[in-house]
């Protein structure tokens, strides 16, 4: 009987390790889906980043301005399917899990600012003399205000890039 006991032990163990690392693959698939949208959302030929160079192009402010909601409603989205994402039991997966929301976050923050930089352009449009270079000046004044957003993506990726590398270490990916 002590076999059997120590049989049924070893089974119980390796399968309650296999859900977990069923867990852990189904939440790396997740944010590895989640990285993709947010690159098509960006730089995808069909995404709202492209709608927005387009509209911008061709000196469409207000559809610049669309496309520009369009892609904070998608970031949005991506943000709400790794918020509901469980985690409980996966080792190292709520610091990924917090650094991911963090990242994409600032990146729809960032994007979301661009709104500003088009509003000042089409404002500018309509401006003569001082007034026109008071415009240029604010329109300075945002692009210094985008690095800041720019270095606070930068901070926020190698947080979740420390993140995502001890979550595959731990869960051996």
């Amino acid at each position: 009987m002590s076999r059997f006991s120590i049989f049924l032990a070893a089974f119980l163990f390796i399968t309650m390790n296999s859900c977990e690392s069923s867990k852990a693959a189904d939440f790396k698939k997740l944010l590895d889906r989640s990285e993709r949208k947010a690159f098509e959302i960006i730089l995808g030929k069909e995404g709202s980043g492209q709608k927005k160079l387009n509209c911008l192009e061709k000196d469409d402010y207000k559809g610049a301005i669309t496309a520009v909601d369009q892609q904070a409603e998608e970031f949005d989205m991506l943000i709400a399917d790794i918020k509901k994402h469980p985690v409980e039991g996966i080792p190292e997966a709520k610091p990924l899990k917090t650094a991911s929301l963090e990242y994409y976050k600032s990146l729809k923050e960032l994007h979301g600012f661009d709104r500003k930089e088009i509003e000042q352009q089409a404002l500018l449009q309509t401006l003569k003399d001082k007034a026109l270079n008071n415009a240029n000046n604010e329109l300075i004044k945002l692009g210094r205000q985008k690095k800041l957003l720019y270095n606070a993506v930068y901070e926020k990726e190698n947080i979740l890039h420390n993140a995502a590398e001890k979550f595959n270490a731990v869960n051996g990916f």
